[in-house]
């Protein structure tokens, strides 16, 4: 059940207003490194490739050699996608049958939702983090007019850690070209099946500022 992890956080956080979204410090530790801590303590992740920014290298680099991670096997520079930093994540991956891929602005992961997912991908063939969607979700026009309503209860809002076959993966990544927001999209496009498995809403991605002082508050309790 051994399985490589890839933390990809090679994105530009263009609605961070400029700010550096991975090594932005959260209770004096930056963003990224609650995600490879989760991936260190996560038994069933045998090594781990860390995705940055070109800038960002030796800063992982040396924040590596800071925290003594064991598993990190590789930090590569990222695409100028996020699938394109997948795929030139793949070309690291050793002999693991399961890969799992994080994003590095999720710093609220823990190693149980990641053993949780690896255990899931072993029975059902993959798995994609989820939750169930709270609100109500409705589809409107250019002009805001409302046209339908979407029955909430087949409503799921996907996060990531997403796992999948690695052969599988890597045959995604080098037949699908078009953009998509994630690895599941590319699943599904080739007609894969893509499970999804509960995750936890304290899960979230860090977007904007005002995530962070959010996420310092799910870290406090």
């Amino acid at each position: 059940m051994q399985a490589t992890g890839l933390i990809i956080a090679a994105g530009s956080s263009v609605r961070m207003g400029g700010v550096d979204k991975v090594f932005t410090p959260i209770f004096d530790r930056p963003i990224i490194s609650y995600s490879v801590q989760a991936m260190e303590n996560c038994m069933n992740i045998g090594s781990i490739i860390l995705v940055l920014a070109r800038e960002n290298l030796e800063k992982g680099k040396l924040l590596s050699e800071r925290e003594g991670w064991t598993k990190v096997t590789s930090i590569i520079q990222g695409g100028q996608r996020r699938q394109d930093s997948v795929r030139l994540a793949l070309s690291h991956v050793q002999n693991y049958h399961w890969t799992v891929i994080h994003d590095g602005a999720r710093p609220c992961i823990t190693s149980k939702i990641l053993e949780n997912s690896i255990i899931h991908a072993s029975i059902n063939g993959s798995a994609v983090a989820a939750v169930p969607v709270k609100d109500t979700i409705k589809i409107a026009d250019e002009s805001l007019t409302v046209s339908t309503t979407l029955d909430r209860k087949h409503l799921w809002s996907v996060q990531t850690p997403q796992v999948f076959a690695t052969k599988a993966l890597r045959h995604a990544h080098e037949t699908i070209t078009e953009d998509v927001t994630d690895d599941a999209s590319m699943m599904e496009a080739l007609g894969e099946k893509v499970s999804l498995f509960q995750s936890e809403y304290s899960n979230i991605k860090v977007t904007t500022k005002e995530d962070i002082h959010l996420v310092e508050v799910l870290m406090s309790n």
